[in-house]
């Protein structure tokens, strides 16, 4: 009732300010349209990087598949969170260990670096790594306190996949990881549509 009782009063401030003359008028139209306008909503916005690797050889005969890959990311002052999950999975590979000890480990295995801008070229530690040469069940890492720049991942692997014609030989090894940003994003009713927003730090710098 309340609500109805608002919009007929907007309807009829606005017939009143369109007749009235001048300036006067223009005014309240002014009032009248900033009075419906909605507040921005500021939302927390992820961005996602994802690596999903399914190791595929012709034969066990084969050579181990090589996988590399480098990809910079780029943070502002406004990001809050950094969250990696990861996750690696090779099959048979703890009985393998028990037969040949470390003897698969060079040829199956997944090394994960991520640096901060600047760090790897200057010869320091990476902000955060893995290696896994067995099964690493998915683990999520969250982090804070994070330096602007350009933020470099670094994927190094190495693995097997065979189809066997007894389905419970067959076997690919395989990992999967995210490595996701969180940052706020301000959403506009008379420009977005839902869901969409845009991002603080282009806000900031127009």
């Amino acid at each position: 009732m309340r609500a109805r009782v608002a919009a007929l009063s907007m309807l009829l401030m606005l017939i009143v300010s369109t007749a009235s003359a001048g300036c006067l008028g223009l005014v309240m139209q002014r009032e009248v349209m900033e009075s419906m306008r909605e507040e921005p909503v500021v939302i927390n916005k992820e961005e996602s990087h994802l690596w999903d690797v399914t190791f595929d050889s012709d034969s066990l005969s084969s050579e181990a598949i090589q996988y590399t890959n480098e990809t910079q990311i780029a943070f502002d002052d406004t990001v809050s969170k950094l969250t990696i999950t990861f996750r690696a999975q090779f099959p048979y590979s703890s009985i393998l260990e028990e037969v040949v000890p470390n003897g698969t480990n060079e040829y199956r295995y997944v090394q994960v670096r991520v640096w901060e801008p600047g760090v790897k070229a200057a010869g320091g530690d990476p902000y955060w790594e893995v290696r896994a040469t067995q099964d690493y069940p998915l683990e999520r890492f969250e982090f804070s306190d994070l330096v602007n720049g350009l933020w470099l991942v670094e994927i190094d692997a190495r693995g097997y996949g065979w189809d066997s014609p007894i389905d419970q030989a067959s076997f690919h090894d395989h990992f999967d990881m995210t490595v996701t940003i969180t940052k706020p994003c301000v959403h506009f009713a008379e420009v977005h549509e839902t869901g969409e927003c845009t991002d603080l730090s282009v806000l900031q710098n127009r």
